[in-house]
């Protein structure tokens, strides 16, 4: 098959992707005229395969369409070593067509990202503070398929996109980047949409909405038990059943006229584990206090060491290409100023960053295991993100003409978890509603005693972020 065609056929649903099931129910009478919306998020890191068949007895509206990434291919699957090599070299065009457009979503979304992790970071005494950037912005770009007007644009503006034609492409390229399954890591994103019995949806947008946004939307007696047991089984076999306690305490309110949920599902180890034997235990100094903490440690180890203004850092790569930053303000700069200052971001997002050496480096790092639960609404709104978040602007007419849509808050809760082998972490987010100079040294002690910022990335897209005063919790 020819570039062009493989393109033109990335854009057509298949109609194998929407599923047809009986009429749905006769609509529910509402007492009020305005409707707020309930949706959620939800992220997680595992370390299990989900594998569990899963059975849901909502109504389908539209079945969310499959990765869309050409499969590598293999020499040995060829008689002709030519047919071989024409089928490579659309693959090769097709992921480097894809891998730009995801730089240049990257790149749009410096702002939000830098923005984003100075909103929801800043911390007070020994809190932890935790958010997913890349589970957010799939999760509010989804928004922009039900939604018109001002409110679109406020979405479309904090994403530096121009339309939503561009904003679908960045966001197919930067799924398909993050998206991975194999034996050295596993990062696997999934999108649902779950809609109260007897409203009436456009259809077209839900199509969109299974197509571009890999979602499956559902209709079913939202805030009834057995809604809530389909969505707990969709969460948990997207998740690994990693977040089962929480999927299975889900009780939507019965005036809820809409629930999105969306998962990233990730596991990787180290490139280069850490050794048990090799742990010490030392103190972590608090902000308020000091902690006893299990230290990782790994002696003259041959690395990037990276600083700017306020700040030292280094990276630690996970297999298939993910690493986790950490980064150290300097003694007397707290994680607030680091984050105010936001030249971090630009390392992360940097080919070449001027403040890099290779060296030695005594590294310390703490086993942590941390959490938190917080509300991003007030931050999205100072963001720009205002007439989603209000009764009398909101325009979610692109779902359904039936009632007036509004979100009222965007609780996320974020665990992440590092050990001798690797990165595990969940996340939750529900929206409901009615540097230093140049080291001097060829080797230096990195020692994360104290509070410090992390980031996990992927091909430069942060998917998780957050700040450890306590590496207790």
């Amino acid at each position: 098959m020819k570039h062009e065609e493989i393109l033109t056929a990335l854009e057509e649903i298949s109609d194998k992707h929407i599923k047809e099931a009986e009429k749905p129910p006769k609509k529910k009478k509402r007492t009020f005229l305005k409707m707020a919306v309930a949706a959620a998020l939800v992220i997680a890191i595992s370390t299990s395969i989900m594998n569990a068949p899963m059975r849901i007895t909502a109504y389908v509206v539209a079945a969310a369409s499959e990765p869309r990434m050409m499969e590598r291919p293999d020499l040995d699957d060829y008689k002709e070593r030519d047919e071989w090599k024409a089928d490579y070299d659309v693959w090769d065009t097709e992921r480097t067509l894809r891998n730009e457009t995801a730089a240049l979503a990257t790149s749009s979304l410096s702002s939000f990202f830098t923005s984003g992790n100075s909103q929801f970071l800043q911390t007070k005494g020994n809190e932890n503070k935790l958010w997913s950037p890349v589970n957010a912005y799939i999760g509010l770009a989804m928004a922009t398929e039900i939604t018109e007007g001002e409110t679109r644009q406020q979405i479309l503006d904090l994403f530096g996109a121009e339309d939503t034609y561009t904003l679908r492409k960045q966001v197919s390229a930067v799924w398909e980047s993050v998206y991975q399954d194999n034996s050295n890591e596993i990062c696997v994103l999934a999108n649902s949409l779950w809609l109260e019995k007897g409203l009436q949806y456009n259809q077209e947008a839900m199509d969109a909405i299974a197509y571009h946004y890999y979602a499956s939307v559902y209709q079913g007696d939202l805030g009834s038990k057995k809604t809530n047991q389909d969505i707990a089984a969709w969460i948990n076999n997207n998740t690994g059943k990693f977040l089962k306690d929480s999927a299975e305490s889900i009780e939507l309110s019965p005036e809820t006229i809409m629930a999105l949920y969306s998962t990233l599902y990730f596991q990787a180890k180290w490139t280069d584990e850490f050794s048990e034997s090799k742990n010490t235990e030392g103190v972590f100094h608090m902000p308020d206090g000091d902690t006893q903490a299990v230290y990782m440690n790994k002696k003259l180890k041959q690395m990037n060491y990276y600083w700017g203004e306020n700040f030292s850092a280094v990276m630690l790569g996970l297999k298939n290409g993910s690493g986790m930053w950490f980064i150290l303000p300097d003694e007397g700069m707290t994680i607030n100023d680091v984050l105010s200052d936001g030249s971090y971001m630009d390392m992360l997002l940097s080919d070449e960053w001027e403040g890099c050496k290779y060296m030695k480096v005594n590294l310390s790092v703490p086993k942590f295991d941390v959490s938190s639960t917080m509300d991003l609404s007030k931050g999205l709104k100072n963001m720009g993100i205002q007439n989603a978040f209000s009764e009398e602007n909101a325009e979610f007419t692109q779902l359904t003409s039936d009632s007036p849509i509004y979100l009222t808050a965007a609780n996320q809760s974020v665990r992440v978890e590092i050990d001798e082998e690797g990165v595990k972490a969940a996340a939750y987010i529900e929206i409901p509603g009615a540097g230093s100079a140049a080291p001097p040294e060829e080797v230096i002690d990195f020692v994360l005693d104290r509070p410090f910022l992390f980031v996990i990335t992927k091909d430069k897209l942060p998917l998780f972020a957050g700040c450890v005063n306590n590496p207790e919790n």
